[in-house]
């Protein structure tokens, strides 16, 4: 095997598709790394998938309010990461907002009768500041019913922040792991550069791109409404809702964001979306070596990017 030859393959994880690149390695030892990925991948959906049954975050989703439950460790540092952005952003980065996110999903087809009642009934099983944390003990409780917690707004976040380390310490310098070109890490370069260029593409478009990133053992995460163009016109999926207010971003609008830790750029991602300006300039204060880009898209199937480098 040539130093130059590529090594790709790809397998399905966390509902979307995980494309993985290797470069400078030999075969049988690009195999082992992909295989060590893909585990590494299976092994924490287990664990924060509330769709499987038999994970961690689903027995602690069906537990009784008031009931103490001891956490497992790799998911203990992540809601004790998810409570710190939680803080970070006055509660607009939520992982307990399942209830209302899960209306909204419910309602997908007839949005216009979703009634103010069934939001604030949401909201009221909804909130970080409602879930009881030891810190001491590592465990929690609900202190209402019917709540749960939520990963998918930044568990492929968490997997690249865990697969990043074990790559280096195996040695290997020059990657891509992509989940669905919507959380990416990029590890070393490019074989034909110093760095890899990572395009987010345009809605519209998907041949073209409405910026591209250079990002060298960094992470592109990207938050934003979903673009259906079949008939042309814009359509918006209301999966990112307010937890505060309850309600969807109607924005057509997508952030992308590159960073040295995913989780912490699919926070900013997501977090961006939903906060107001004089928030989002709040927030930014507290925030370093990191590049945030911001595209709109209008009705004439156009649009406008901002790219703040902090």
């Amino acid at each position: 095997m040539t130093d130059n030859q590529i090594f790709n393959d790809t397998f399905f994880a966390m509902g979307t598709r995980c494309d993985i690149v290797f470069t400078e390695l030999e075969a049988e030892f690009a195999e082992q790394m992909f295989q060590l990925v893909k585990n590494e991948v299976v092994y924490l959906e287990k664990i924060f998938s509330r769709f499987i049954p038999t994970s961690a975050v689903a027995e602690i989703n069906n537990a009784d309010k008031n009931k103490w439950l001891t956490v497992p460790e790799d998911l203990w540092n992540a809601i004790a990461l998810c409570f710190d952005f939680y803080q970070m952003s006055n509660g607009a980065f939520d992982i307990t907002a399942g209830p209302i996110i899960n209306l909204w999903k419910e309602k997908a087809d007839e949005l216009d009768k979703v009634s103010k009642k069934e939001i604030r009934k949401a909201l009221e099983k909804s909130g970080f500041h409602k879930v009881d944390l030891d810190f001491e003990k590592k465990r929690l409780r609900y202190t209402t019913d019917n709540m749960e917690l939520d990963f998918g707004a930044i568990g492929k976040g968490i997997a690249i922040d865990r697969i990043k380390p074990l790559l280096e310490i195996n040695g290997v310098k020059n990657g891509i792991v992509s989940f669905g070109e919507s959380s990416i890490l990029a590890l070393g370069k490019h074989p034909n550069g110093e760095s890899w260029p990572l395009g987010i593409r345009n809605s519209f478009q998907p041949n073209q791109y409405v910026h591209v990133f250079s990002a060298n053992n960094e992470c592109v995460t990207t938050s934003g409404i979903v673009v259906n163009n079949d008939d042309g016109r814009i359509k918006w999926r209301n999966h990112i809702i307010s937890p505060v207010y309850g309600y969807p971003v109607y924005e057509n609008k997508l952030v992308s964001v590159k960073s040295q830790s995913a989780s912490f750029g699919e926070f900013i991602s997501t977090t961006w979306l939903i906060l107001p300006e004089e928030d989002k300039n709040i927030l930014a204060e507290q925030l370093k070596d990191i590049e945030i880009l911001e595209a709109e898209y209008t009705e004439e199937k156009e649009f406008k990017t901002k790219l703040t480098v902090i």
